[in-house]
């Protein structure tokens, strides 16, 4: 039996209370360990965790480092390797998250002989990437090539290409190293499956095949267990508003202003991702939010 292959992972974030409680959401929900998720327990009176995640996988000792940038840096940036780290360890996988537009823009040239295969950007916020300067990082990757991926938001990342994974624009032309980490950590658009009961119309059980970087498709998933529900109904709420209701409830922190491509706020966006994840696997018709518009000036 050969040797489960094992990748490294590095961490870059940016200063500011909202991007370091984000940064913290997505390596704790890879860490996995008890102290991870409480929101069960938190937010339901009289409830105690029923250890949901107790069988995934830990990724702790994959993660090589973890390192706050931006902090004491001029408006502007001329030199940005001169505000990164110095020594940066070999890494396969980089997150990059929400750091000062500059230092971003400068990364590529900086990561350009790390030995780096792919560089993970999510954008939870809007002012974190321009689309203008996404397009323009997108490019300086493809000519050093390093594959990276700009998911907005985090948990639209797919293998599949779609509106959310445009080649150009999200991706890289070559993108197989983004899929390897998708498939490695398990994290991305949420993937779920469903115990039905006999009858087809209540939620006996449910499993996380591929979960939202920040932990809430196991949260979410919970809270549809032993719920009856028929022709999206489920008891006095919608389908859709019980799901709804668990995905703020987590909460998903990501940005509630409108983005200017999305024509929607990136947590709606979010919600509308679990949403019709969970909507396929019980053969209910999707619903989907405003179509995007890609417009780049």
């Amino acid at each position: 039996m050969l040797p489960e292959k094992t990748y490294k992972l590095g961490v870059l974030y940016g200063i500011g209370t909202e991007t370091e409680m984000l940064t913290q959401k997505f390596v704790g929900n890879l860490i996995n360990n008890e102290e991870f998720c409480k929101a069960c327990e938190v937010l339901e009176q009289n409830v105690k965790c029923d250890k949901c995640r107790e069988y995934v996988k830990s990724f702790a000792s994959s993660i090589y480092f973890y390192e706050k940038v931006g902090e004491n840096v001029p408006e502007f940036i001329e030199e940005p390797e001169e505000y990164l780290p110095k020594n940066l360890p070999s890494v396969d996988f980089l997150m990059v998250v929400g750091i000062h537009q500059d230092l971003l823009s400068g990364l590529p040239y900086y990561l350009k002989d790390s030995g780096v295969k792919a560089v993970i950007v999510p954008i939870e916020d809007p002012k974190w990437v321009p689309a203008g300067l996404q397009v323009q990082v997108l490019e300086e990757f493809e000519k050093y090539g390093i594959q990276a991926a700009f998911p907005k938001p985090f948990c639209s990342l797919s293998k599949e290409l779609n509106e959310y994974n445009k080649v150009g624009f999200h991706l890289t032309n070559k993108h197989n190293y983004i899929s390897e980490f998708i498939d490695y950590y398990k994290i991305g658009e949420p993937i779920v499956s469903f115990l039905l009961s006999k009858d087809g119309e209540s939620i006996e059980d449910a499993c996380v095949l591929q979960c939202a970087p920040c932990g809430s498709s196991y949260y979410i998933c919970q809270q549809l267990k032993s719920k009856y529900y028929k022709n999206g109904k489920s008891g006095g709420l919608s389908l859709n508003e019980r799901i709804s209701k668990a995905h703020h409830a987590y909460p998903c922190n990501a940005s509630m202003d409108q983005d200017s491509i999305l024509k929607d706020s990136i947590l709606h966006v979010g919600g509308y991702l679990i949403r019709n994840a969970i909507r396929r696997e019980l053969n209910l018709e999707e619903q989907q939010g405003q179509k995007l518009v890609y417009v780049i000036k």
